[in-house]
């Protein structure tokens, strides 16, 4: 107890009715400047006067912060004093003491002086006592020198939101990759009505405690980023007894009440709810015995959720753990990190909580996999800085808002004491509520910062240090570029990297991560690949032959070949290979080795898993291009252009033209003169020493495919097509015929394959027509087994409802068991069929029921549930979440007579 306060006038006297110490400031209007209201306070404690001299100052709540009450308000004898937002405004003041500026005082009046003041003898903490009479405070003193501005924490206040017209400067530009930006992480946070019930009018400033310990792990230097996270809104929605259910109905409730615009501040980019959680059992999310979130879904309007279970102080670890989920973070003895060569280290993101482990840090699979998330572009999200509207962290450390007692008491519940036995700060152990006889406990949670562990000592991160060290923030910088690394490629353009770290000086105390390029690449080994060479994509689809990954129907000889078509563009730099012979292809890996090209018609490649620009010259960032002679920078003036027709043909082969060594652009077009596939005209192709290389010997190629010619792709059309066509933009190494099969005769007058693989259509035509030519004679040849189709077992069907297809692979092999090529296309079986999975589950809801209200807006409910045709009910996530009708609407919007306030009633039931 200290011994007399005084409100003081501006001249220092001492004002009327000053001995009253429960200070609650008038409602002013939100538009009323209080930027000039000084107040002065005189206090006389421990033998001393103190002379407050103190200004207004909300600086530090956003203009239009939010706090939403869904549900029953609590009533409570204790919490019967209510401001609105116009009142919190007011509420606090910051100044200094005796005159002194390098003394610094923040305060709060609305509900008692409640703040914190510095002088050379230590800091001190002023607080209204509880149940005590009005004029009773009590102060107590620490000796801590530094003291940062103390930012006085919100209580727990029902506050309307605002609307918001600003400014938007957000630029819709891609940001450069590899380089550390400023991120800001726009949280949402939910706490159910068990925790509100639990914490009254504590619950805001006990959230707030709980995530200024967030943001102090996030801004660990170990994460390798500049990480802030920003609380931008308090809200809560219905909670399940199964924590997936809970799950997937918070992310899509989350979304519901999210603003979609990025820029403006109601917008959150990720939300947490605090609940306790009953059941850990899903598939497809990462599972924590205390906490649940979906890997990698930071920016997922609709997946972006995590929650985690309220256990005192020490969830804030949990809470940063299962955010690093969401940033895509695996466990720290995930396989991911092993492949990744890193051993194990159990830091913030361990599967489970032991002795060892160091909740403060981030081991180097967490900084490997959040910094790859973010510089391969799956954190825009994050990069518009919050315009007005975040809540201030308490600067108090959180062992000074909850002594050790009190942190035994939320993690274990009431009664439960700091063990007498076993006082550290690197695990919190408690007793039980009956008392230290029945042994004592933890959860290998550490004691919350600023928590006392003997004479001028607290805890920090775990260990007890002296108060008086100095914790002043120490921001980092970048030190020296490393040495280059070794070329990823030995020929055809790949690329040697250097890193540079943060650590001159490394960040210290909550200090800022370096910002700026961590990476530089430059182009080596740029001289084209000997021709005859593998293709570089092809020859790491090569190294996984022979594995077949205990996929079903796949030989144990499997054979890997690239897959380009159908891969969407932000996958270009993932390695998906086909299995030969088929159409079915998998991803095995997530990146291609850097220099890998990113497609088959692109000289760009790919670097970390992005696609970058790069010329013809095979260096990065360079423009150069070939010109129509294929020449690389060249003006188009070492070639000339060679084109024609030909509509002259006799039965049989014809050479129409001789393609030189070194011809590009190839185009060749044969156009059916009869306006149907079937026109019995074929192209083909053989090289200077009569070798076909398609449709020779009158067998003809039906369907699309690429032919490999000394390391030049063609790509051929196949002749079941209007306009058959020949194609190739490569450069050519050899002498090609392109030659023109007429094959009228064959067709008309014999019925008879001249070879089981001719693909000819055949029509049957009146003997006279063939009186004028020789009948042809057949006779039998390659009497050796024909190659067929293998087929694998059908997978499962892709969909549970409204039909889906199955997939099995389907193979070309012959007597041998060896892949072939030559088996007839025509009757290859399916690869793919669609499946009958029954009907989908629709919405089905009832009608709206009464409004809450007659007037000044209320709200109706109805039931809105998920059931199959025949009236089973099943749970939401199993129809379309998007389709789902609303449950909960707005109604009788038109104002009240003489009312202008506002009236919410409990939530319904559904």
């Amino acid at each position: 107890m200290f011994d007399h306060q005084a409100k003081l006038g501006l001249g220092g006297e001492t004002l009327a009715g000053s001995a009253i110490v429960r200070h609650f400031l008038r409602r002013r209007s939100l538009n009323n400047d209080l930027s000039g209201l000084r107040l002065h306070y005189r206090i006389d404690a421990f033998g001393e006067r103190f002379h407050l001299n103190l200004t207004a100052d909300s600086s530090f709540i956003a203009p239009s912060y939010t706090v939403t009450h869904l549900g029953e308000e609590q009533s409570n004898d204790t919490d019967s004093q209510s401001t609105d937002p116009g009142d919190m405004r007011h509420c606090f003041f910051r100044g200094h003491v005796n005159a002194k500026s390098e003394y610094p005082a923040v305060f709060s009046l609305c509900t008692g002086l409640i703040g914190t003041f510095t002088t050379q003898h230590g800091e001190f903490f002023l607080e209204p006592l509880l149940n005590a009479k009005p004029a009773s405070s009590e102060m107590r003193g620490t000796m801590r020198e530094e003291l940062e501005s103390l930012r006085a924490t919100v209580e727990h206040q029902r506050v309307l939101e605002n609307n918001f017209t600003g400014p938007h400067p957000r630029s819709p530009r891609r940001r450069k990759r590899f380089l550390s930006y400023p991120r800001y992480v726009e949280l949402m946070v939910t706490a159910d009505a068990k925790m509100v019930r639990h914490h009254g009018r504590n619950l805001e400033h006990y959230i707030l405690t709980i995530m200024s310990v967030v943001t102090a792990v996030y801004r660990d230097p170990s994460i390798g980023n500049l990480i802030s996270i920003k609380i931008v809104k308090l809200e809560g929605p219905t909670v399940s007894f199964n924590a997936a259910t809970t799950l997937h109905n918070f992310c899509v409730w989350q979304q519901s009440h999210n603003v979609q615009d990025d820029s403006h501040p109601s917008h959150h980019d990720t939300m947490f709810m605090r609940i306790c959680v009953f059941s850990c059992v899903c598939v497809l999310v990462c599972v924590d015995p205390v906490g649940l979130a979906e890997l990698g879904t930071m920016c997922d309007p609709y997946r972006s959720c995590s929650i985690s279970e309220e256990n005192g102080i020490s969830a804030s670890f949990t809470i940063a753990h299962e955010l690093g989920h969401v940033f895509n973070m695996p466990h720290d003895d995930n396989p991911k990190c092993r492949e990744a060569g890193i051993k194990h280290q159990y830091h913030v993101m361990a599967p489970t909580l032991n002795y060892d482990t160091n909740p403060w840090s981030w081991s180097k699979c967490s900084r490997k996999y959040i910094t790859d998330f973010l510089d391969t572009g799956y954190g825009e999200c994050l990069l518009d800085e919050p315009v007005g509207r975040t809540y201030d962290m308490p600067t108090l450390l959180p062992g000074q808002l909850y002594n050790a007692n009190r942190q035994c008491e939320l993690m274990f519940g009431p009664g439960s004491q700091i063990c007498p036995y076993l006082k550290q700060c690197k695990r919190l152990w408690c007793t039980s509520a009956e008392g230290d006889h029945k042994g004592c406990r933890t959860q290998h949670m550490p004691l919350a910062d600023g928590t006392d562990c003997g004479h001028g000592m607290y805890c920090r991160h775990g260990m007890c240090v002296n108060k008086d060290l100095d914790l002043q923030p120490v921001h980092g910088e970048w030190g020296p570029w490393g040495p280059y690394s070794v070329c990823s490629r030995s020929c055809g353009g790949g690329t040697r990297s250097t890193t540079r770290d943060c650590n001159k000086p490394e960040p210290r105390n909550g200090g800022k991560f370096c910002v700026g390029r961590r990476m530089k690449f430059r182009s080596c080994n740029t001289e084209p690949c000997p021709r005859g060479q593998k293709d570089f994509r092809e020859e790491q689809c090569s190294q996984f032959d022979g594995k077949h990954f205990n996929i079903n129907g796949l030989p144990p000889t499997v054979r890997w070949v690239p897959k380009y078509s159908g891969i969407l563009m932000k996958d270009r730099c993932k390695l998906f290979c086909r299995v030969a012979g088929t159409t079915a292809y998998y991803q095995l890996k997530d990146r291609v080795i850097d220099g890998t090209p990113c497609g088959p018609d692109t000289y760009d490649i790919c670097v970390q898993g992005l696609c970058r620009q790069a010329g013809c010259d095979h260096v990065l960032n360079s423009k150069a291009r070939n010109d129509k002679c294929g020449v690389c920078g060249g003006d188009n003036s070492s070639c000339k252009t060679l084109e024609g027709t030909f509509n002259d043909a006799q039965y049989g082969y014809n050479t129409v033209v001789r393609i030189p060594a070194g011809a590009m652009n190839i185009d060749i077009k044969q156009v059916s003169y009869s306006g149907k596939p079937e026109d019995d005209n074929y192209l083909a192709l053989s090289d200077s020493h009569s070798n076909f290389l398609l449709n020779g010997n009158f067998v003809v190629a039906m369907f699309k495919r690429e032919i490999d010619f000394k390391g030049t792709v063609i790509d051929y059309s196949g002749s079941d097509t209007k306009v058959e066509r020949i194609n190739c933009t490569d450069l050519t190494f050899m002498l090609l015929l392109y030659q023109f099969c007429f094959d009228y005769l064959h067709t008309v007058c014999s019925s008879v394959n001249v070879s089981p693989h001719t693909a000819s259509v055949f029509t049957s035509f009146l003997e006279k027509e063939c009186n004028e030519y020789q009948r042809v004679v057949t006779e039998t040849c390659d009497d050796h087994p024909c190659p067929k189709w293998i087929i694998s077992e059908w997978s499962e069907c892709s969909s549970t409802c409204a039909g889906g297809f199955q997939r099995r692979v389907v193979v070309c092999q012959d007597a041998d068991g060896r892949s072939n090529n030559y088996c007839d296309e025509r009757v290859k079986p399916a690869e793919s069929k669609n499946c009958d999975s029954g009907p989908c589950p629709l919405w089905n809801y009832g009608v709206w029921g009464e409004c809450t209200q007659t007037c000044g807006g209320g709200r109706r409910t109805r039931l809105v549930v998920c059931q199959r045709p025949n009236g089973q009910r099943l749970n939401d996530y199993n129809c379309d979440i998007l389709d789902k009708p609303p449950d909960m609407e707005q109604c009788n919007l038109q104002s009240c007579p003489g009312s202008s306030s506002w009236h919410r009633d409990p939530w319904k039931p559904v």
